[in-house]
């Protein structure tokens, strides 16, 4: 199941750049778009923990929100595990 998710998520990477990876995150419920720092994606990639922080993300959206960008930074990235 892992790597179905992880490669469909890789599939979907909208920009890079030196030190963020922007993904988009397929949904039915709204359009979510994830920009990780590279350096949190390493700590992230390996483990369960990029998939259950996206699920998390995609369970917690109100139902008002149709767009959102989460931006997921070395400071912040323990508050969405």
């Amino acid at each position: 199941m892992q790597k179905e998710f992880m490669h469909e998520i890789e599939s979907n990477v909208l920009d890079e750049d030196d030190t963020t990876k922007t993904f988009f995150i397929p949904s039915k419920k709204e359009q979510l778009i994830i920009r990780v720092d590279k350096d949190v994606l390493s700590k992230l990639e390996n483990d369960l923990k990029f998939e259950r922080m996206l699920k998390n993300l995609l369970k917690m959206s109100s139902r008002n929100t149709k767009k959102e960008v989460v931006n997921i930074t070395k400071r912040n990235y323990r508050i969405f595990l």
